[in-house]
């Protein structure tokens, strides 16, 4: 059966070449990585399969028996002389030796710029066990395959180097689902640096494998390290438009598993010319959204769409769309959430670098039932650059069931965002923009876009724009936009302590000078509650603060309820160094719609005072101006509360405490008790 004629070498190279080189066996750029990286050989000798019977001569089984049979130097080609449907009435021999097979030499099989359906199946009838590489065979790969019915996985790697490419995993040649009994593909603690799709071309909406219908995980990296998993379409069908829902999850990451990237970095549609820019340069240019050509689209899982667990490290995701349809602008939900990282600590979502523009490559987190992302007792994750609830078109509502992005357990150290283009789109989710809750401690938002677009209009969430109830203390709130939103903007309750709000804008636009665009609230405001709500037994946290920023201080301003709203029994929080009611250059009026600050409840030992935490800062205190009703109402039965050293109905002041410009009267008291508690002290201010 073995040959190695001219005719069959040159009739496989005409076959394979080109679409070996379209898709992803050879370097190319397009704006990032680009793939695998590396050329693939061409087989020496060649084993043709020319016929669909389960057995004997021209059979794909005597064809793999000849390749395991051979030298361990020879490097084997399997070709296709018959397109259809091979099916097994037993499992084939495991792959012991290093083989390409090959369904794109198929008669009829054209690779193009589109996925591109397989034209030979193998048909394991559920009596039989998939492709198996095991040791001996790195190196190899499967091409244009359909692999479906297999009583185990469709594939299992247990040696390394393994190319999968154009197969359809999963589906029959129709591309319906004829699913595999466990897991679409398994790899093994034994196989690592394997490539399972690739688009080094980069053409946005080309799925190198579609892996779907599968009864349990799309792909699962057991204990594996450096595999790249990019371009394919997990859990939909072939066009990426509607689920066909493997049964747990779209990729399951578990057992220690690391260095491991799901995604990738290129950003420009070579089929177009056109270079990823969601944001228009920051809503300066017109919007130009597509797919980041090397991510994944990972929708329609009856579980989650990624799920990292068991202690797994270095996980990297980039470009890929994680609950939407193929252009992200509409829903193909996975059933839980998007991403569920647990127990498993030092994993990143990444979407740009510090010199990009944003969200060139940004992951999009939308459309799920549960939350887009969900950080559960896992540490030092990096969330950077990407969309949780809005479509890829930053223009569009992709609603996550949940919260955008849940933070809970014992999580520490989880950094969402970064200095400026890191931010994170957290907007038009069911729930919360952000929540952190559980004992989770040393969180950090930072620039995030929560409740609208970025750099755009409104997307409310349906709750807060971020929600901090976490015990764990140590969580920053910095640099960050959160207006737009059903409820308030930033909610501190529960028994919360050592949250730090400082400088953020809540309430208004982008840049904090004006109104924004399509709010919630009466009148357009910017949330429907109040900027800042601190409730339930909340203690020991500052609003206010002295990092630098592109945001000169907190500014909550042009909210339907309060700048800040205290209720319940929340003790001992301090206000300073906030602009309330006007924006923030303090030079425009944008009134919160009930005043500026109400402490109420049985609220107690509360601040609004000038404030330093060191002899290194200058005590600098707020300004409470232009609001509808009071400045500060003290209520209820509140008590032992401090308002002093502020400035009411005023503007712009320098830092020595001198009014410089700018008239802008509360409409009713500049502050006003009205509590039957006792020892609330409210003089002197206006310093």
């Amino acid at each position: 059966m073995s040959t190695s004629t001219a005719l069959k070498f040159w009739r496989y190279i005409s076959l394979s070449f080109l679409a070996l080189v379209t898709l992803g066996l050879a370097a190319c750029g397009g704006g990032g990585d680009s793939g695998s990286g590396s050329a693939v050989a061409t087989p020496s000798v060649f084993y043709v399969v020319s016929n669909t019977n389960d057995s004997g001569a021209g059979s794909l089984r005597d064809a793999i028996t000849a390749v395991n049979s051979a030298s361990t130097s020879q490097y084997s080609g399997i070709t296709f002389s018959v397109a259809g449907v091979i099916t097994l009435a037993s499992d084939l021999p495991a792959i012991t030796k290093k083989v390409l097979i090959d369904g794109g030499t198929a008669p009829g099989y054209v690779a193009g710029n589109t996925t591109t359906a397989p034209l030979v199946a193998v048909n394991f009838n559920n009596v039989a066990s998939g492709f198996t590489f095991n040791s001996g065979s790195a190196g190899s790969g499967i091409y244009a395959l359909s692999i479906i019915g297999s009583n185990s996985n469709g594939i299992t790697l247990n040696a390394g180097n393994i190319v999968l490419l154009r197969n359809y995993i999963g589906l029959n040649l129709s591309g319906a689902a004829s699913g595999n009994a466990k897991d679409g593909i398994y790899i093994a603690t034994s196989s690592t640096n394997n490539v399972i799709g690739t688009n080094p071309n980069s053409i946005s909406g080309l799925y190198s494998n579609v892996i779907s219908g599968n009864t349990q995980n799309g792909i699962q990296i057991y204990g594996s390290a450096g595999n790249k998993i990019q371009a394919n379409a997990i859990g939909t069908n072939p066009a990426g438009t509607a689920k066909i829902a493997n049964g747990f999850n779209g990729i399951y990451v578990t057992y220690y598993a690391v260095d491991n990237t799901i995604g990738g970095t290129a950003y420009i549609n070579s089929a177009t010319g056109q270079t990823n820019n969601p944001t228009g340069n920051k809503g300066t240019v017109p919007i130009v959204s597509i797919a980041p050509p090397l991510g994944n689209l990972i929708s329609g899982n009856s579980l989650n769409g990624v799920l990292i667990d068991g202690g797994s490290e270095l996980t990297v995701l980039s470009g890929n769309f994680i609950g939407t349809n193929n252009v992200g602008t509409a829903a193909v939900s996975n059933t839980l959430d998007g991403v569920l990282i647990r127990n498993a600590n030092n994993n990143q979502l990444i979407g740009c670098t510090f010199e990009d523009n944003p969200f060139i490559y940004y992951n999009v987190l939308s459309g799920n039932g549960g939350n887009g992302l969900h950080i559960a007792d896992s540490n030092a994750i990096l969330v950077q650059a990407n969309f949780f609830g809005a479509g890829a078109n930053n223009a569009s509502m992709v609603p996550n069931g949940g919260h955008g992005i849940l933070v809970d357990g014992s999580s520490a150290g989880v950094q969402v965002g970064g200095v400026i283009p890191l931010g994170n789109v957290s907007a038009g989710n069911t729930l919360d923009g952000i929540k952190v809750s559980g004992t989770a401690s040393g969180f950090t938002t930072f620039n995030t876009f929560g409740g609208l677009y970025a750099f755009q209009g409104a997307a409310p969430n349906g709750g807060n724009g971020i929600t901090i109830d976490s015990t764990g203390g140590n969580n920053l709130v910095r640099t960050n936009v959160f207006s737009g939103n059903m409820h308030h903007g930033i909610e501190i309750s529960g028994n919360a302590s050592g949250v730090t709000v400082d400088p953020n804008v809540v309430g208004l636009n982008t840049e904090g000078t004006g109104a924004l665009a399509n709010g919630p609230g009466a009148n357009g405001a910017g949330n429907g509650g109040s900027g800042v709500y601190i409730a339930g037994t909340a203690y020991g946290n500052y609003i206010g603060g002295y990092n630098n920023s592109v945001i000169p201080q907190n500014t909550f301003s042009g909210n339907a309820r309060y700048g800040i709203e205290i209720v319940g029994t929340a003790n001992n929080n301090t206000v300073f160094n906030s602009v309330i009611g006007l924006g923030t250059t303090q030079v425009s009026a944008f009134g919160n719609g009930l005043g500026g600050i109400y402490i109420g409840g049985g609220s107690n030992n509360n601040s609004v005072i000038a404030y330093t935490p060191s002899s290194s800062y200058t005590a600098m205190s707020s300004v409470i101006s232009g609001n509808t009703g009071d400045g500060v109402l003290i209520a209820d039965t509140a008590f032992n509360n401090t308002v002093q050293g502020n400035y009411f109905g005023y503007g712009k002041r320098s830092i020595v405490g001198n009014l410089v410009a700018g008239l802008f009267p509360n409409s009713l008291l500049p502050v006003h008790v009205t509590s039957s508690g006792s020892g609330n002290v409210t003089t002197p201010n206006n310093p």
